[in-house]
């Protein structure tokens, strides 16, 4: 019977400890886990070793004592009592594992839940740069041109402009959003203005019907605001 305990904690735990660096690595490879993840699979790993090994050393222990006090496994009621105690000690050993555990593991998922929450709360928002009003103010002439458009958008008496943007040098800019019929505001698909307004020649207005399906990720507001 010792033999028999020990053939089976070698196996048991040379099996775990041949495992454990398998995980690691899957984990390592797919990089699919935060750091905080990581952490909770490596106390879930050793929480399954010690769970193993408590259970094999309760195995041990009461197989020595009988074997020692003359007890013969033969006898139902040694049995029994072997039975018992194995599995009431592993039990007894088993109660803070259970409970430090229980407490990582509902940790864990309050942690998900509130990332979860935060990810489907988050709205996508435009990138924001701060550029001083003067330098987003348009020529008067530019200014009489547009009070000559229909706005492309009214809001709380507030006007704005989709327009396309001719430089001096005939560059054309399209999709840039002008306020109040005077102020550049923004720009779609940019991370920064790549012009003055002073350079700006003429104002085309946008063909609506051309526009691509705006996403407000890739908005770049000029006035700091997000």
């Amino acid at each position: 019977m010792p033999l028999t305990v020990l053939w089976a904690s070698a196996v048991f735990g040379s099996w775990l400890l041949t495992m454990i660096p398998i995980i690691r690595a899957k984990e390592r490879y797919w990089n699919r886990l935060s750091s905080e993840d990581e952490t909770n699979v490596t106390w879930w790993i050793g929480w399954i070793a010690l769970t193993i090994a408590t259970f094999f050393a309760s195995v041990g222990f009461w197989t020595w004592f009988f074997a020692k006090s003359g007890g013969n496994i033969q006898d139902p009621g040694a049995a029994a009592r072997w039975v018992f105690a194995v599995f009431g000690t592993w039990m007894v050993a088993l109660l803070p594992l259970i409970v430090v555990m229980y407490q990582k593991v509902d940790r864990a998922y309050e942690n998900a839940r509130i990332r979860r929450e935060a990810g489907e709360n988050q709205k996508p928002r435009p990138k924001t740069v701060y550029l001083d009003p003067l330098q987003r103010v348009l020529e008067e002439r530019l200014v009489g041109k547009l009070k000559r458009m229909p706005a492309t958008l009214k809001k709380s008496g507030q006007a704005g402009h989709l327009v396309t943007a001719v430089l001096k040098d005939g560059r054309k800019f399209e999709n840039v959003f002008v306020m109040n019929g005077r102020e550049l505001l923004g720009i779609y698909g940019h991370d920064r203005l790549p012009f003055e307004a002073k350079e700006i020649a003429d104002l085309e207005p946008a063909l609506l019907d051309k526009v691509p399906a705006f996403s407000e990720e890739n908005w770049l507001r000029l006035d700091g605001k997000n």
